[in-house]
């Protein structure tokens, strides 16, 4: 046998042979291009003017849903004779890619005509679908009609607002790409409605990103406030819907205006609403005395407005905040609490030195500013109770609403003892009695320093809100503070009366100071 004769004719062979594959994958794909992974993606057509007149925004308005960390779709795929072969397949975004559940995976065969179908956000029970299949929106009709039905009218978070915001999409297949991998592209369409509502606002003169809706309560449902003053709420579309609601136009006026307006809108259209001519600002001054309301709402304590009043929750005592609070973003000023959280309750154990500075001078009673930092060092380092550091655990768990990105409440320092005094009290900065550790007041000082905090308290007494300063003359009122002089003794605001003398005391240096007596007030500060 010719060996170099052979060679060629298995040569010749293996050219004709894979020209043969070339021309058959001009036509089709290979095995392993046909059975290739789908890699799925998201995009959002996002909300439409329903005037038609402006084009979807970007993505961060919030016309168009930007999908985060944890997000999921329900995924259904139908093969060329309708029957629906995979049923709410999970896939979960983690910030870059729609993740298959552990061990599954859909794969691309193009000798089929496979149809890919999508909804968002994902739900545990399949939702209801039809036999018709020929498009998502006939696939998933049934489904669209009840959730349009149960839509919540709780749409507050941003969870709350997602779930209500149902999409649908028809998936496409892509090119093979290099990594044998095709993309399965969802394009999703918005199936409820949308209304914006722009509200009127105050802002503060020297933050113009400190924006508020004095008293804003909405009737029978609360919005998704996705920025500043601008809400949006999903509804069922092509249905006449009613967004009413309240607020106070005038924060030291003595009313409030109602708002309503009916909003029809077809599917994946929205809306706009401007209440009063919509996002429009007035500034505010922030000044000693101004009320803090309970959704982090400003207003001056002359005001006669009493819907404002019935929110109110502290007093402002500073318009400035310490180095550390404006660390946390609390820079605007410091508000006390309108009730005392406790009394008659030690400070805490007296043998213990705690991680807070002691401090001396009449200079460090003055800077002293950090009630906060203070009160979550004593919270951190031991276990607070009801006995153990119990003016710090009542000021903790002051049981009133506080705002978002506020801090909280918290037991003031003895420095913030000092602004209450001068600020809403008005007695002198420079103290008429003066020893080591302390400062104090004579001359009637006491009666009028808690006159003059109780008049900016008097507004808000309606019998059950407020806890006035010093009311029986001949009494004692000693108010707790984070400061500490010594591991034994801890720095107090004292309104003293009786045979000694009427005298304002801000001391720390005496027994008389014992962590351990059982006459103590705890009364909670907020910085903002």
């Amino acid at each position: 046998m010719n060996s170099y004769k052979t060679k060629i004719s298995i040569c010749l062979l293996s050219i004709t042979l894979i020209l043969g594959l070339t021309d058959c994958a001009s036509n089709t794909d290979s095995l392993d291009e046909r059975f290739s992974p789908l890699i799925v993606s998201i995009k959002d057509k996002g909300f439409i003017d329903t005037s038609n007149t402006k084009a979807t925004r970007a993505f961060d308005n919030g016309y168009t849903t930007t999908f985060t960390n944890g997000d999921k779709i329900g995924l259904f795929v139908v093969d060329g004779s309708g029957n629906v072969t995979t049923s709410n397949l999970c896939l979960t975004y983690d910030g870059t890619n729609w993740n298959y559940p552990a061990g599954t995976m859909i794969y691309y065969d193009n000798t089929s005509t496979t149809k890919y179908f999508a909804y968002y956000p994902y739900q545990s029970t399949a939702p209801t679908i039809s036999t018709t299949t020929t498009s998502a929106s006939d696939l998933f009709s049934p489904a669209i009609d009840n959730w349009g039905a149960n839509l919540s009218t709780d749409q507050s978070t941003y969870e709350k607002y997602a779930a209500a915001d149902l999409m649908i999409g028809t998936g496409y297949v892509g090119v093979l790409s290099s990594n044998a991998t095709r993309p399965l592209m969802f394009s999703m369409s918005h199936q409820m409605g949308l209304v914006e509502i722009n509200m009127p606002y105050y802002y503060l003169s020297t933050d113009a990103n400190y924006k508020y809706i004095p008293g804003l309560a909405w009737t029978d449902f609360i919005p998704y406030n996705i920025s500043g003053t601008t809400y949006h709420y999903i509804i069922k579309p092509s249905t006449s819907i009613t967004i009413s609601g309240k607020y106070a136009p005038l924060i030291a006026g003595g009313s409030f205006e109602n708002f309503s307006q009916s909003i029809n809108v077809t599917p994946g259209k929205y809306q706009t609403m401007d209440v009063d001519g919509g996002a429009v600002g007035t500034s505010h001054t922030l000044a000693v005395g101004d009320y803090y309301l309970n959704d982090g709402s400003i207003i001056p304590n002359a005001t006669a407005n009493k819907y404002l009043l019935d929110k109110t929750i502290g007093v402002l005592f500073s318009t400035s905040t310490s180095t550390t609070d404006k660390g946390h973003g609390w820079t605007h000023g410091y508000a006390m609490a309108l009730k005392n959280a406790a009394k008659d309750i030690t400070w805490g154990p007296n043998t213990v030195d705690t991680p807070i500075p002691n401090i001396s001078s009449e200079s460090d009673i003055k800077n002293s500013m950090d009630g906060y930092t203070e009160t979550h060092l004593i919270n951190n380092t031991y276990t607070i109770s009801p006995t153990n550091y119990p003016v710090f655990y009542y000021a903790l768990n002051y049981n009133v609403a506080t705002p978002q990105g506020s801090s909280g409440w918290y037991l003031p320092s003895i420095g913030q003892w000092y602004s209450v005094i001068v600020n809403l009290g008005k007695v002198p900065t420079t103290s008429t009695t003066a020893y080591v550790a302390e400062l104090g007041w004579k001359n009637g000082e006491i009666s009028s320093c808690a006159s003059n905090i109780n008049n900016y308290l008097a507004a808000l007494d309606n019998g059950y809100r407020v806890d006035k300063f010093y009311t029986s003359p001949g009494t004692s009122e000693l108010y707790s503070a984070t400061s500490e002089y010594t591991s034994n003794y801890s720095y107090r605001l004292y309104f003293q009366s009786g045979s000694g003398g009427n005298i304002l005391w801000i001391d720390g240096n005496d027994e008389d100071n014992d962590k351990t007596l059982t006459w103590y007030t705890s009364r909670a500060a907020i910085a903002f």
